[in-house]
């Protein structure tokens, strides 16, 4: 079994190529650069990358670029999400755009993209260029969806899990798929990989989504009831919705219909959420899917690298 240290050297080598990747043209740049990498992220997605290239024997050196890739379009998206929401705090700090300016990070999160797909470009592998521009397209549609549902109470399931499938899950399952790419597996191993990883991306979509109701911003990283004050209808909102009856739910819609939600409005969803028990309904829901994920690692050799990423697995329900 792998250190810990082993560990953490993995995860500050993706820092390290990330800094390399990234040439910073101007000051401000290198100002932003900065903030993206000592952000305080996990790195859930490059490591779930490292992690299936080791379980799949990936000799290609092209992993650490691979990796590096996937988390600079994620950290993309976060600026241009934060940008979308209005949002001032990430992780506990002031997002790009409330240091710098909406524009400055709208174009910044475009020039990590760019510099991302360069450096993939760089690695002559058609296979990777055509899932992670399929990424670019799913991340821009979902991102567009969001936009035109929220506020609305017609929104579905189907339509939710549309969204995050685009916003979190196709990342996720380009990072394990990449994987298999990389070992030379066939299509159909593929997909198996990928299916694994989107599955994980929704569940990691579903916690977060459920930090906004259920958690400070002080345990989070992310500004309390953000997702309310914009109007959304994630997922313990469709949870809730399911459990109300007709006056109840009609009450619902009509807040998510206003400009404003208010300080009574605020009261109000959080005691319907605790009244029709959601809190541990989401609970119980999410740690079954966990544990179906669990048993598709447990086929896998028992080593560090696999032990820490079930420890994150273990920190989503």
């Amino acid at each position: 079994m792998k250190s810990k240290v082993n560990i953490q050297s993995i995860l500050s080598k993706f820092d390290k190529n990330i800094d390399n990747i990234i040439h910073e043209d101007i000051p401000i740049l290198k100002k932003i650069k900065k903030q993206v990498i000592t952000s305080g992220g996990k790195r859930i997605r490059p490591f779930a990358h490292y992690l299936f290239c080791q379980f799949l024997e990936v000799k290609d050196v092209s992993w650490l670029d691979v990796g590096s890739v996937a988390e600079l379009i994620h950290a993309a998206s976060l600026l241009h999400d934060d940008v979308v929401d209005n949002a001032a705090i990430r992780r506990g700090k002031p997002t790009i755009g409330a240091n710098f300016g909406n524009k400055t990070a709208i174009l910044a999160g475009d020039y990590l993209l760019a510099c991302g797909i360069s450096r993939l470009n760089s690695l002559g592998n058609p296979e990777l260029m055509e899932i992670f521009s399929q990424v670019l397209r799913d991340l821009s549609v979902s991102e567009l969806l969001q936009m035109e549902w929220e506020k609305n109470p017609k929104i579905t399931l189907k339509i939710y899990d549309q969204i995050i499938y685009g916003k979190t899950a196709s990342l996720f399952g380009v990072c394990t798929e990449s994987a298999a790419i990389l070992a030379h597996k066939t299509k159909s191993e593929r997909k198996q990989y990928r299916q694994f990883g989107v599955r994980l991306g929704k569940l990691f979509q579903k916690k977060d989504d459920c930090l906004d109701y259920f958690e400070d911003s002080k345990t989070s990283g992310k500004e309390f009831l953000k997702d309310f004050k914009n109007g959304l209808f994630t997922y313990p909102v469709l949870l809730l919705r399911s459990k109300l009856n007709i006056i109840e739910r009609s009450k619902l819609n009509r807040m998510f219909q206003k400009e404003f939600r208010d300080e009574n409005d605020e009261k109000t969803i959080l005691s319907l959420m605790n009244s029709k028990n959601i809190p541990n309904i989401l609970h119980k829901e999410l740690e079954l899917e966990k544990n179906d994920l669990l048993l598709f690692l447990n086929q896998f050799p028992k080593t560090e690298e696999r032990e820490l990423f079930i420890e994150q697995l273990n920190r989503l329900t």
